[in-house]
C-alpha cells in the first residue's frame, strides 16, 4: 500500500493537546470496527483494518483527527457459531459507545462521524442511534456506498467477497491466505430473511464466505480504497482539502 500522510490520531495525543487539539477543529473521525469471520482467508479483525485505513485516508486527506478504533461489533447469532469471534450484542455495542461519546462531548468534542465497513443491520442501528447533547454525529457504513465505479461491475451483497479481498490485498497483502480463497454463491448461502443491513449472514456451517473472492486483485483494491476515500470524504467535509492535496 501505498504510504498516507501523517494521520492526526487521538491516541497519540497528550491530554493538553487533545484539548488544544478539540479547541482549534472539534471534528473527528471514529472507526468501529469488528472481531468476527471473514471466510477461510481473512483475518477476524478484516473489518477492523478496513474501517481503520477508511478513517485514516478521509482524517489524512483533510486534516480530521481520527479517534482510536473501537475493535468490536454486532453480529448475528450464526457469527457466535465461528472460533475467534467476539461479538457484543446490539444494546451493549450502543451502551458502550454512548459512554465513550459522552466523556468526548464534555471535554470539546463538538462534530464525530463514526465510519464501520461491518453492514450487519443491528451493528449499524447501534452507531446510528448514538447520542451525545449539542455533538453533530454521522454514522458512515462503507457498505452501502456504490463501488461500481471503481470495480467497474455492479456491487452485490458479500462477505469475505471480491471487495473486501481485494482491500485487504492493496491495504495488508501479507494477511490474505491466498491458497484458502474459495468462491460462494449469494443465493445459495444466503436467502431473503438472512440479508439484515447490507452484510449478508452465512449460512452455519459453510465456510462464512459469500461472493467471489476469487475475482480479487490487489489493483482492484487500491481503486477502491482511493474511491472510497475521496466519495465518503466529499461527502462529509466537501472538497476543501489541506493545501499540497
Amino acid at each position: 500500500m501505498t504510504t498516507r500522510r501523517d494521520v492526526p490520531r487521538l491516541a497519540a495525543l497528550t491530554w493538553p493537546e487533545a484539548a488544544a487539539r478539540f479547541r482549534e477543529d472539534p471534528r473527528m473521525i471514529w472507526p468501529v470496527g469488528s472481531i468476527m469471520q471473514h471466510g477461510p482467508h481473512l483475518p477476524l479483525d478484516t473489518d477492523v483494518r478496513i474501517s481503520t485505513a477508511l478513517a485514516e485516508g478521509i482524517g489524512a486527506r483533510y486534516g480530521v483527527l481520527v479517534g482510536p478504533t473501537f475493535p468490536f461489533g454486532a453480529g448475528s447469532e450464526v457469527d457466535h457459531s465461528y472460533a475467534g469471534g467476539a461479538i457484543l450484542a446490539h444494546k451493549t455495542l450502543h451502551r458502550a459507545l454512548n459512554d465513550i461519546v459522552a466523556g468526548w462531548v464534555d471535554q470539546g468534542l463538538r462534530d464525530l462521524v463514526l465510519i464501520t465497513s461491518n453492514g450487519f443491520g443491528p451493528h449499524y442501528r447501534a452507531l446510528v442511534s448514538v447520542m451525545g447533547g449539542d455533538l453533530r454525529i454521522r454514522a458512515v457504513d462503507a457498505n452501502v456506498v456504490d463501488t461500481s465505479p471503481a470495480l467497474r461491475t455492479p456491487r452485490a451483497p458479500e462477505r469475505g467477497g471480491e471487495i473486501e479481498t481485494s482491500l485487504m490485498m492493496y491495504l495488508f497483502p501479507n494477511s490474505v491466505r491466498l491458497d484458502a480463497i474459495e468462491d460462494a454463491d449469494l443465493d445459495r448461502v444466503a436467502h431473503g430473511d438472512r440479508l439484515e443491513g447490507t452484510e449478508p449472514v452465512p449460512l452455519r456451517g459453510s465456510s462464512g464466505v459469500i461472493g467471489r473472492p476469487t475475482a480479487a486483485t490487489a489493483g482492484k483494491g487500491k481503486r477502491l480504497y482511493e474511491y472510497l476515500v475521496e466519495y465518503i470524504g466529499e461527502r462529509l467535509f466537501g472538497r476543501e482539502a489541506p493545501e499540497g492535496e
